[in-house]
């Protein structure tokens, strides 16, 4: 049986995960981020009930947030 190698894959996604995590810590201490496509700012919103999370104007860049109640 072939082993799959998982590590690339996983260095990726971990990557990705931080880099998600970095732009939000930055916007909730309100510092300005841009949208790396479209250059424009990114905003954070979060709601008690609906959808939270981070996005640019164009909606190059959406980052859906899960939050516990």
């Amino acid at each position: 049986m072939t082993k799959i190698d998982f590590s690339q894959i996983n260095k990726t996604a971990a990557e990705s995960f931080n880099q998600q995590r970095n732009v939000i810590k930055r916007l909730a201490k309100g510092k300005k981020v841009l949208c790396d496509q479209c250059q424009q700012a990114l905003t954070l919103t979060v709601l008690s009930e609906g959808e939270s999370g981070v996005q640019c104007i164009k909606g190059c860049t959406q980052i859906n947030l899960e939050l516990d109640a």
